[in-house]
């Protein structure tokens, strides 16, 4: 039977079976004062890196005696919550959900239920065997990096126009001379180390190469491997990967983007230029205008995403491994926590201002 999509009323910002906005929302973006209250007075709703001892003990403490069905739910109640904006739905907690603790304990969970109910698919299976099987395997079967690899000659000519290599102790001809070298033991030194992570994946090195090889695609593939076999914690780069996790993958997992607009602030992204400032600046004026606020019904770019779509979109990245790499670089980092004597919140703290 064919699932028939439901039609999006564009003009209020609706979709089918919500009640019609009104026409008097304000032009503003307040935060409701419930919400306020909630922001300021709850540390597990909180982003700050300078959290103390004791409100990461109340954070841990409150998180814990949640069972996996009451922090489903009030996620998921709070995502939901709608205010009334500029003659549509606003939802004022998803800026408030995003990137905190909270968030995060959410996804672990949710995310292992996911998995328990639709199963492996026929993509984690292969991963699962691949942790078990010597690298150079990994290196010949896996696609990506079977087509990566014709045959280096060692010429340098990506290393030459790589962006990486010029700021960075990065060199892309090493790693694919290393790659066809075949040593077991060269290569997990290689996953083990920063240098697979230095890489920008802007894909220069391929263009250029006279045999057609594609070492940013192998260095993606490595970087797989790197995960899967839990090499990456011996890295700060590799560590990094658990903040990007959560970071790049909760807005995967929570809004079908890898960037949540808002979160792109200016004191942190002042290589954006003076540019980007304006336009952080006037954000709200700018969503208005090409329509896509990303805390507010739509079917545009940016938009927030409706429930089926995303559940659609998760049982995507379910069967195409992404959950299993997920729960990989989770449990890897939750091992290293413990054995550093620090909390999971405090570890993701520490990888990501680390280095």
């Amino acid at each position: 039977m064919t699932k028939t999509m439901k039609k999006f009323d564009l003009k209020n910002q609706a979709f089918p079976g919500q009640e019609t906005p009104g026409k008097n929302g304000s032009n503003e973006l307040p935060l409701p004062d419930h919400i306020q209250d909630i922001k300021d007075s709850c540390p597990w709703f909180q982003r700050d890196f300078n959290l103390s001892e004791k409100d990461r003990e109340v954070i841990r403490k409150y998180l814990d005696g949640l069972t996996d069905d009451e922090i489903i739910e009030i996620y998921y109640r709070m995502r939901d919550k709608k205010e009334l904006w500029d003659g549509g739905y606003f939802y004022p907690n998803l800026q408030i959900l995003f990137g905190t603790p909270f968030e995060r304990e959410k996804d672990r969970r949710e995310q292992k239920i996911w998995n328990e109910e639709y199963g492996e698919s026929e993509v984690v299976k292969w991963y699962k065997e691949a942790k078990e099987k010597p690298c150079v395997w990994w290196l010949e079967n896996h696609i990506i990096a079977r087509h990566s690899l014709n045959s280096c000659m060692s010429c340098g000519a990506c290393t030459a126009l790589c962006p990486a290599a010029e700021f960075l102790d990065y060199n892309p001809r090493i790693i694919m001379e290393t790659v066809q070298g075949k040593n077991e033991d060269a290569i997990t030194q290689l996953l083990k180390s920063d240098t697979i992570w230095y890489c920008f994946q802007c894909g220069s090195c391929k263009t250029k190469c006279p045999r057609k090889n594609n070492p940013f695609g192998m260095i993606s593939s490595l970087r797989q491997l790197s995960q899967i076999k839990g090499y990456h914690v011996y890295s700060i780069r590799g560590r990094q990967q658990y903040a990007a996790r959560h970071l790049w993958g909760g807005n995967l997992w929570n809004r079908a983007c890898t960037l949540y607009f808002r979160n792109i602030e200016v004191k942190t992204h002042r290589d954006f230029g003076p540019r980007h400032e304006l336009c952080f600046n006037h954000k709200e004026e700018y969503f208005r205008k090409i329509g896509a606020c990303p805390d507010m019904d739509g079917l545009l770019s940016g938009r927030k995403v409706h429930p089926e779509t995303l559940h659609e979109l998760r049982r995507l990245w379910q069967a195409g491994g992404a959950l299993y790499l997920w729960e990989h670089i989770e449990d890897s980092a939750k091992k290293q926590a413990d054995e550093s004597g620090i909390t999971i919140d405090e570890y993701h703290d520490k990888v990501k201002t680390e280095g």
